[in-house]
């Protein structure tokens, strides 16, 4: 099976179209969809059509569930700007979707086995994302079971072979290449480019990964986000880095 893995699209309507248009030329049997779908500045309600109209599977990410609220009352700004802009039954529809799926040998979830906020290939050391201990990553999986464990969260691409064989991705966020976080402590999360990342996995006797990272029209992106004043994401967007200052 060839599977195409995307994760945190975050309301980026045209990195959302190119990563699909790329990946229709890869010969992939299915899509899976690691959560975080609409929640930031964007396009979120188009973004959600989209992936709707897309054949693909979903596991539900914090944002997702965070939509689900009885109103925007207490969410974050990007949280906010997604709840206003989608309509009750989208809201609805993200935060029904599943914690976790297994598609053939993958257990996919949106951030770890344990919850949808915790790092799973990533750890905070210095007040940024590096890459996690594999012994950190195994007491997060538990038992094996699976050849494959996806995951996203991070928004960075990230690949460890376990030494039970189990290798565990995560893509890369397709819509959303930096941000600045406050938990579970103060971090920032850079991938230091502005293209839009997923990857594609084959699992067969041996298990290859291609992580791919795509050019699309980020400046569009970054002028609506500009528009809707959030010049941190316009940053982000144009270079896939934290916004100075922040």
């Amino acid at each position: 099976m060839r599977l195409g893995v995307i994760a945190d699209v975050h309301g980026n309507l045209p990195a959302l179209e190119a990563v699909l248009a790329s990946l229709a030329g890869l010969s992939v049997d299915r899509i899976v969809n690691l959560g975080d779908c609409a929640s930031g500045p964007l396009w979120p309600a188009e973004t959600v059509r989209l992936l709707r109209a897309t054949k693909m599977s979903h596991v539900r990410g914090n944002h997702d569930r965070a939509l689900g609220a009885a109103s925007p009352d207490g969410l974050g700004a990007s949280d906010s700007f997604a709840w206003r802009d989608l309509d009750a039954e989208a809201r609805g529809w993200l935060a029904a979707l599943p914690f976790e799926l297994a598609i053939g040998g993958a257990r996919c979830v949106h951030a770890s086995p344990k919850d949808d906020d915790t790092y799973l290939l990533d750890a905070i050391e210095g007040g940024r994302l590096v890459a996690a201990r594999p012994e950190a990553v195994e007491a997060l999986i538990g038992a094996a079971g699976h050849a494959v464990v996806l995951c996203g969260h991070s928004h960075q691409p990230r690949l460890l072979r376990l030494d039970d064989g189990t290798v565990v991705v995560n893509p890369g966020s397709v819509g959303n290449p930096a941000y600045h976080a406050t938990e579970p402590s103060i971090h920032v999360s850079e991938s230091g480019a502005p293209h839009a990342r997923f990857a594609v996995v084959t699992m067969a006797d041996a298990i290859a990964i291609e992580h791919h990272a795509i050019a699309y029209e980020w400046e569009q992106a970054a002028r609506r986000a500009q528009a809707n004043g959030r010049a941190d994401w316009a940053y982000a967007l144009r270079t896939g880095r934290v916004l100075p200052g922040r």
